[in-house]
């Protein structure tokens, strides 16, 4: 009587199990532990004149991309940085620019993209933090709040996104608060216009994915100060460093399968 004796799967039934369709790759992309994993891009972070958007400008330029330093008014900082980004060994330059207000930012993209030739990271981290109660909140308020936090990040997607398109590659990261998960008193304006950019967050991501443009959104939790340590279960607030690595990993080639995902990077405080 024959026996059936085991024999080597066919790739196809090994990994895709019955009715696979086709075989899939057993292995993805590696990078080189000497290679810079942006080496070679370009990025433009918004509000990186100072604390964690400098911070992100510099783990960016250390891992290989040219950059482009953005305050909406501060030239003297917004240059001191891309100095310290040129330190870095790549190039990097300083643009003002108000990222609510859409004719500067076509303007500056279009700076850039003469300086460079063209833009493959996004960091949307420019943002307004103001206190109003709800029934003392002016219309112009509410308006100066979504127009950095809502408006800015659409203004300056919108103007990357061409060349994104063109090159068949692209980062985008929005950046919000933890205050517009949880609430937070008299930040109405500044919480509903965080979220209305993790929406389109969400949507771009779908929608762009065939580009090979990836976005995503990050969530930070306590950076500068925080009033209770015991409810963040590390113990302590976070280094700007540490906000900078998530940056730049979710910009580089090694997240090249995450897209519409929103990170929390808080020690714990928020868990989702």
């Amino acid at each position: 009587m024959e026996t059936n004796k085991p024999t080597s799967l066919s790739r196809r039934s090994a990994i895709g199990g019955m009715g696979a369709a086709m075989a899939l790759p057993l292995v993805g992309p590696t990078i080189s532990p000497t290679a810079k994993p942006v080496e070679g891009k370009v990025a433009l972070v918004t509000g990186s004149g100072r604390n964690l958007g400098r911070a992100a400008v510099l783990e960016l330029a250390r891992r290989g991309a040219d950059v482009v330093v953005n305050a909406r008014s501060n030239r003297e900082e917004a240059e001191a940085v891309a100095g310290e980004a040129e330190a870095l060994g790549v190039r990097a330059i300083a643009l003002l620019a108000d990222v609510g207000n859409e004719q500067q930012v076509n303007q500056m993209v279009a700076e850039a993209l003469g300086t460079f030739g063209r833009i493959d990271i996004l960091i949307n981290n420019a943002g307004f933090r103001g206190s109003s109660s709800i029934a003392e909140m002016s219309t112009d308020e509410w308006r100066a709040a979504a127009a950095v936090n809502y408006d800015g990040p659409f203004f300056c997607t919108r103007a990357v996104v061409p060349t994104m398109i063109s090159n068949g590659y692209g980062r985008i990261i929005t950046v919000s608060g933890l205050n517009s998960f949880h609430g937070r008193p008299n930040w109405s304006h500044v919480c509903a216009s965080k979220m209305g950019a993790m929406g389109m967050t969400k949507a771009l991501a779908v929608e762009l994915a065939r580009y090979n443009i990836l976005v995503n959104h990050v969530v930070p939790g306590a950076y500068v100060a925080h009033p209770d340590l015991n409810r963040i279960p590390v113990g302590r607030i976070g280094l700007a460093q540490e906000l900078a690595n998530t940056y730049a990993f979710l910009a580089s080639e090694d997240a090249s399968y995450i897209t519409g995902q929103t990170f929390h990077v808080n020690g714990g405080e928020i868990r989702y």
